[in-house]
């Protein structure tokens, strides 16, 4: 019972501290020169001397449109025109398809018996004519995305 007593007085007192701190960062601070040329710091200005509050900042900075102008994105200039069928083809231009198209050929010529999953999800081999079939599609794939 006392343990307990003690656990939540010392959260409350956790807290209070917590809260306390947020007050020490908001406070003011004056900056001024005297009559030597001294430049001097304090939390409240002096009564003869004409003083300055500094702005203190914490960790958070606000933007500036400057940042901000940075950050976008620049707009791209016009690309020369081109025939339309050239960039198309250019377009279906992928390595890593064509190097996976070129694996599957591979498998489809050396491997025997070749398994797959027919529309009814039951896993069946492959016949002769289906590799063929296979072939031919693997190779209009890799015609297309290979360079």
């Amino acid at each position: 019972m006392k343990f307990s007593y003690i656990v939540k007085l010392a959260g409350i007192a956790l807290v209070g501290v917590a809260l306390s701190q947020q007050g020490f960062a908001k406070d003011k601070v004056y900056t001024w020169t005297d009559s030597k040329g001294v430049v001097h710091y304090g939390e409240r200005p002096p009564k003869d001397v004409k003083a300055t509050l500094v702005q203190t900042r914490t960790g958070h900075s606000d933007p500036t449109p400057a940042q901000i102008a940075a950050t976008q994105p620049k707009p791209a200039s016009t690309p020369p025109a081109e025939d339309p069928r050239v960039a198309q083809a250019a377009a279906l231009k992928d390595p890593a398809r064509c190097a996976a198209a070129k694996e599957n050929l591979t498998i489809l010529n050396t491997v025997a018996r070749i398994r797959a999953t027919n529309e009814q999800g039951v896993v069946v081999p492959l016949s002769e004519e289906d590799k063929a079939q296979q072939r031919i599609a693997t190779q209009k794939v890799i015609d297309q995305t290979c360079e």
